[in-house]
């Protein structure tokens, strides 16, 4: 039976790591989706030359959110590294999913969820097609 092995020190690895790298900082894409029941994404991340380390924070502006996926497209082909905070599946090179892990799946009107990775790309574009359970964020 293989062994899961966690690496809590990535995170503080590839954020140190891009400290001393060239450092390219992008704004947050946010957005709204629309009306009541909506949600917010804020996603940010760090460049440097050969990958990044990105955060994404889903805020709740509608009712309790009971188990969430985030859906995206990354605009260049993309290897994921590491992720915390929820479970992220890529299909092929581009195209990403991340789910929520069982202590963070609800989210409660007005609070926010943050989960985020790091990968290995040659560039670091930031992805205009989030979608949080289907709807556009």
């Amino acid at each position: 039976m293989p062994r899961l092995v966690r690496f809590p020190a990535v995170r503080f690895l590839a954020v140190a790591l891009a400290a001393v790298l060239p450092l390219a900082w992008v704004a947050p894409a946010s957005a709204s989706a629309g009306a009541a029941g909506a949600v917010a994404c804020d996603y940010r991340f760090v460049a440097w030359p050969s990958g990044f380390v990105a955060d994404l924070t889903i805020t709740n502006h509608g009712p309790v959110v009971v188990g969430w996926t985030v859906r995206w497209t990354m605009p260049a082909a993309t290897g994921n590294l590491s992720v915390w905070q929820a479970k992220i599946e890529q299909p092929d090179p581009f195209t990403m999913a991340a789910t929520n892990v069982p202590y963070n799946a609800v989210i409660d009107t007005g609070r926010s969820v943050t989960f985020g990775w790091t990968a290995s790309a040659t560039t670091t574009a930031a992805p205009t097609d989030l979608t949080v359970n289907g709807t556009p964020c």
